[in-house]
C-alpha cells in the first residue's frame, strides 16, 4: 500500500505540472487567434489530465494515510503487550500517566509524520526540482531569483532544527506528568476529598498545566518563526516576477502565457515547501515520540518464559523455597534472605510479622512476579523452568489492593476465565467467599455495576469478591496477601475454614497481619526485616518467647478492649 501511494505522487504533481503548461499555452494561442475546435479539444483535454489527478491525489492520500493508520494501530499494540508483559517491578517503578502518554500523543505524533509527513515531503521532492528545472528552461533570471529566498529558508530551518527538537521533547515530557497527575487525583479521589485536598491537588494540576504551557508557547514560537520564514520567502520570490515579468510583458519581449506559468510554477514550488515547513515542526516531536516509544519498546524483562518449559500435567501444589534471597535496586538491606520453607500439597502455610518484614515480597517471588535468587519448588519443578502461563495459571493470587474492574460483579469474578459464569457456579463461590447475603442485596444481583475499583462496595467486600475470583478458577495453589484485613473475625474465621475444606486438597498460603487469620495454619513463619525469625503451628509459636507471642497477646488484649 505504501508502495502504491508513493507511485501515486510523481503522476499527480507532474499532472498538476502538465496543467499548468497546458493552460499557458492556451493563453499564447489564443492571444494569436485560435478556432472552436482547438477550445474544444483543449477542453477534454484538459478535463481527462484534471480527473486522472484527482484520481491519483485521492489514491496516494488514501493509501499513505491508511499504511500510517495502520502504523498506528500496530504501535499500540505492540507498546500493549510489551506493557502486559513487563514484569511487577517495571510498573511499580513507573508512572500511569507517562505509560499512557506513550500509547496515545506519542504514537500519534509518529502517525502524522509517517502519514501527511511522508506524502508533502515526497510531493515536494518531485514538485519543487521538476518545476524549478522548468523555470529555469523558460527563464533563467526568474529561477535564479528563487535561489536566494530558498536558500535563506533552508539556513533558517536548520538553525531553528535543535530548538524545535528540545522544546517538542519537554511538550510530551510535561504532557505525560498532566496525564499521571489526573489520574493519580481521580483514582485516589476518596482520599482527596477525605482529607480535604481539592485545592492543593488543584495547584499541582495547575502547575503542571503551567510548565506544559510554557513549553507549548516556546514550540509555538519556534514554529512560527518557520512559519514566518517559509511564507517570507515565497512572497519575496513573487518580486521579481511581478517587477520584471510584468516589465517584459508589457514590452512584449516575454509571452502573457509564460508570466502565468512562471506564477503558477512559483505557487508550486512554495506550497510543496510550506507544507515541508509545516512538517519541519511535526517531525522533532515525532523523532522525540518515536525515541519515547522505542525506549519502552527497548525494556528488557527478567521475567521471561524458559526456551524450553517444562509442561506439569497434574498440579498438586507442593511448594519448596531453597535460599531464597530478594534485593530491591538500590535497597540498603535485601528485602528477602536466605528463606528455606517445605509446603506440602494441601497444607496451609501462615506467613506473618511486623510491617516492611517482606511477606509481599515473599508472595510475589513465588507467581515470579520477582526474579529472586535461590529457588522455589512447585512439585519438585524449579519455576524458573515453568511456562509462566502454567505457573500463574496453577496459582490464585489475591493481593492486598483488592482491585477491581468498573464492570459487573459476574465480569469481575469470572475475569480469569475466557468465559462468564453462570449463576449456579457464582451460588458456590458466593457461598465459598461468603459473598451470599451480600449478593443477594445488589439491586441487580451478579450483574450488578460496581463501579471504578469497586467504589461501590465496602473494603470487606472488595476483599471477598478478590477471594472469590481466585477461586473461580479452581487453583492448586491459593495466596492471599492480607486479603482478609478488611471483614470481622467472625466472617474470616468462616472464610478460612471455606477456604480449608472447600479445596479438594488445595494448599492455601496466608500472610496477615492479624495472627487470628493464621491461627489454624498447618505452618506459621514468622518473618522480621526479610528473615525467618521463628516457624512452628499456633501452639509452637505461643510456648516461646518472641514477636508471635508478643503480638498475639497484644492483638488479644486489644479484641478485648473492643468488645466491652
Amino acid at each position: 500500500m505504501l508502495a502504491a501511494g508513493v507511485a501515486c505522487i510523481p503522476l499527480s504533481s507532474l499532472g498538476d505540472i502538465w496543467i499548468t503548461l497546458m493552460i499557458g499555452d492556451a493563453l499564447d494561442r489564443l492571444r494569436l487567434g485560435s478556432d472552436t475546435a482547438f477550445l474544444r479539444g483543449f477542453f477534454w483535454l484538459l478535463m481527462a489530465v484534471a480527473m486522472a489527478r484527482g484520481v491519483f491525489r485521492y489514491l496516494q492520500r488514501w493509501w499513505i494515510v491508511c499504511v500510517s493508520r495502520f502504523v498506528e494501530i500496530r504501535l499500540k499494540q505492540d507498546l500493549f503487550d510489551k506493557l502486559v508483559s513487563l514484569p511487577w517491578s517495571f510498573h511499580t517503578q513507573s508512572r500511569s500517566g507517562d505509560i499512557v502518554s506513550r500509547v496515545t500523543s506519542d504514537v500519534e505524533n509518529v502517525r502524522m509524520f509517517l502519514g501527511p509527513g511522508v506524502m508533502y515531503t515526497l510531493g515536494a521532492v518531485i514538485m519543487v526540482p521538476v518545476s524549478m528545472a522548468y523555470l529555469f528552461g523558460l527563464q533563467p533570471w526568474l529561477a535564479a531569483g528563487m535561489v536566494i529566498p530558498l536558500l535563506a529558508m533552508g539556513f533558517g530551518m536548520r538553525a531553528l532544527s535543535p530548538r524545535l527538537h528540545r522544546d517538542s521533547t519537554a511538550v510530551q515530557e510535561s504532557l505525560a506528568e498532566i496525564g499521571t497527575r489526573a489520574q493519580e487525583t481521580f483514582s485516589g479521589v476518596r482520599i482527596v476529598k477525605g482529607y480535604g485536598r481539592e485545592e492543593q491537588q488543584s495547584r499541582r494540576f495547575d502547575e503542571s498545566s503551567k510548565k506544559n504551557l510554557g513549553h507549548q508557547l516556546s514550540l509555538g514560537r519556534a514554529r512560527g518563526i518557520t512559519h514566518a520564514i517559509t511564507y517570507g520567502a515565497k512572497d519575496l520570490t513573487f518580486l521579481p516576477i511581478l517587477l520584471v515579468g510584468g516589465w517584459a510583458m508589457i514590452e512584449r519581449s516575454f509571452p502573457a502565457g509564460d508570466v502565468f506559468k512562471a506564477i503558477d510554477l512559483t505557487f508550486k514550488v512554495f506550497w510543496p515547501i510550506i507544507a515541508v515547513g509545516w512538517m519541519a515542526g511535526i517531525y522533532p516531536r515525532a523523532v522525540a515520540s518515536a525515541k519515547r516509544i522505542e525506549e519502552l519498546l527497548a525494556t528488557a524483562s527478567d521475567v521471561v518464559d524458559p526456551p524450553a518449559p517444562v509442561r506439569l500435567a497434574n498440579v498438586r501444589g507442593e511448594l519448596s523455597l531453597r535460599a531464597v534471597s530478594f534485593a530491591f535496586p538500590g535497597a540498603a538491606r535485601p528485602a528477602l534472605e536466605n528463606i528455606e520453607v517445605q509446603v506440602p500439597a494441601g497444607s496451609v502455610l501462615g506467613i506473618v510479622g511486623p510491617t516492611g518484614s517482606g511477606k509481599s515480597t515473599l508472595l510475589h517471588t513465588l507467581a515470579r512476579l520477582y526474579e529472586s535468587q535461590g529457588e522455589v519448588q512447585l512439585d519438585g519443578h524449579p519455576i524458573r523452568t515453568l511456562a509462566l502461563a502454567d505457573l500463574r495459571g496453577a496459582l490464585g493470587y489475591v493481593p492486598q489492593d483488592s482491585f477491581l474492574f468498573s464492570d459487573t460483579w459476574r465480569e469481575n469474578v469470572s475475569f480469569g476465565l475466557e468465559r462468564a459464569l453462570s449463576d449456579p457456579e457464582l451460588d458456590l463461590l458466593t457461598r465459598n467467599a461468603c459473598m451470599r447475603g451480600d449478593v443477594a442485596r445488589f439491586p441487580n444481583g451478579y450483574d450488578q455495576l460496581i463501579g471504578e475499583r469497586g467504589v461501590t462496595l465496602s473494603g470487606g467486600q472488595r476483599q471477598r469478591t478478590c477471594i472469590a475470583r481466585a477461586l473461580a478458577r479452581d487453583p492448586r495453589v491459593l495466596i492471599l496477601d492480607d486479603a482478609l484485613s478488611a471483614v470481622d473475625t467472625e466472617t474470616e474465621s468462616e472464610l478460612v475454614d471455606n477456604l480449608r475444606h472447600a479445596g479438594k486438597g488445595r494448599t492455601v498460603i496466608l500472610a496477615a497481619h492479624r495472627l487470628s487469620t493464621v491461627r489454624h495454619a498447618d505452618q506459621i513463619l514468622v518473618l522480621v526485616q526479610g528473615r525467618v525469625q521463628a516457624r512452628g503451628t499456633h501452639e509452637q509459636l505461643l510456648a516461646r518467647e518472641g514477636w508471635y507471642r508478643e503480638t498475639w497477646q497484644r492483638q488479644q488484649t486489644q479484641a478485648e478492649l473492643a468488645a466491652l
